[in-house]
């Protein structure tokens, strides 16, 4: 089903096509209310329920436990942070293994969804020392015992569309990524991501604009992501500052499927260099995640505008590639790399958010190396500009 069949979108993007990868949708107003149906029935009597401690009230989702728990047993877990971590996980499979579930429904967050996912991923696994080893060699996730369906309560993390999903092992930031973790079923529900504060919509909202840019400019980049990305983008602009200042209806939505369609990108290009950078800002400086990945995003384009052919990685078609900086740069309203850094920063801080990372206290030099040591190696290759742990240094100092 395409989020079109579900409700169209304020922006009016093209429908997901039916070679597009990803879960069943069920996008709308009210459409968390179909959970029950989607989730339990003949093959599903047993719901491990992962969600957020206050989320999951709050957005207003609540209300489909009653109705869930008269089809099927159902045990909620939340003993999860933010950021979850390997000793968290070890918790939550000890629930999973006494529960014995055939189906997980993760409500919340991207926290909550990659914990629901990361559930299935390891559930093979029994002690916290074999599950630390899995975790750190990058196990991948291919099967899983049962289904799957996740609902978002914010618009920004695109985790109910993509088939990886974020783990820390102490300091060290983990992706486990593989088939398994793609959801049978979205349920993306405008209304629940309305209960947010402001300052929760803007940083949300920010991750799923900076997906969309990311998206656009990575070398694993399809014409499929892209144009999905492109639509994320339109949304986002144009419906982000609304969203935060007010949460009316018509913004909701389209942030909603903004997101969505901003997770579905980056499913099949994955990000790239400043979201490799936003983990370390996150767990060293304790900035919320799409507020990390905006301190860099500003630089990030500029050099990416001013890239010559030689700077590219191997592959790279300078050409493809600068025009998918001209599709950012059309988006923001700018000529030049140097106006987008500028229109982007703006919009962060009339987001009413630090724009560089210098406002959150990175300053040093010491910081700046802390950092770019943090970086995912895999991601960094998946940027299409060339950077080495110098470059990436010099980048901090200017993003300033």
């Amino acid at each position: 089903m395409s989020a079109l069949e579900h409700g169209a979108s304020p922006a009016g993007p093209e429908p997901i096509g039916p070679g597009d990868a990803g879960p069943m949708l069920a996008y709308g107003d009210g459409a968390v209310d179909r959970v029950p149906d989607l989730v339990a029935g003949e093959d599903v009597t047993r719901v491990l329920l992962v969600c957020g401690r206050r989320s999951f009230e709050a957005s207003g989702a609540a209300r489909i436990l009653e109705p869930l728990e008269r089809r099927a047993a159902v045990q909620r877990w939340s003993g999860f942070s933010p950021d979850p971590d390997v000793d968290e996980l070890a918790d939550g499979l000890a629930v999973l293994r006494d529960f014995g579930p055939d189906a997980i429904l993760g409500v919340g967050g991207g926290s909550a969804m990659d914990t629901a996912k990361l559930l299935w991923a390891f559930a093979h696994i029994e002690g916290p020392s074999d599950l630390r080893a899995a975790a750190r060699d990058g196990a991948r996730a291919d099967t899983r015992s049962g289904r799957l369906c996740l609902v978002p309560t914010t618009s920004g993390s695109g985790a109910e569309a993509t088939h990886f999903a974020v783990l820390y092992l102490g300091e060290e930031k983990l992706s486990i990524a593989g088939p398994s973790l793609h959801a049978d079923t979205a349920v993306v529900d405008p209304a629940l991501t309305r209960s947010g504060s402001p300052t929760q919509r803007a940083t949300s909202g920010l991750d799923a604009v900076c997906q969309a840019i990311e998206s656009l400019w990575a070398v694993g980049a399809t014409s499929t992501s892209r144009r999905l990305a492109s639509q994320a983008l339109e949304l986002a602009l144009a419906h982000l500052e609304g969203f935060v200042a007010g949460g009316g209806a018509e913004d909701a939505r389209a942030m909603a499927l903004g997101s969505h369609l901003a997770g579905r990108a980056i499913d099949r290009s994955k990000t790239t260099a400043a979201h490799a950078l936003s983990y370390g800002v996150t767990k060293q400086h304790g900035v919320v995640h799409g507020n990390a990945v905006a301190l860099t995003l500003g630089a990030f384009l500029e050099s990416h505008a001013s890239a010559a052919p030689e700077d590219l990685q191997e592959g790279v078609d300078p050409e493809a590639h600068a025009a998918a900086v001209r599709r950012v740069l059309d988006a923001l309203g700018a000529a030049t790399g140097a106006e987008g850094r500028e229109a982007f920063t703006a919009l962060v801080r009339r987001l009413g958010l630090p724009a560089t990372p210098s406002e959150v206290g990175i300053t040093s030099e010491e910081q700046r190396r802390a950092l770019v040591d943090t970086v995912n190696v895999e991601r960094l290759g998946n940027n299409p500009r060339r950077f080495d742990a110098e470059e990436l240094a010099a980048l901090l100092r200017r993003a300033g």
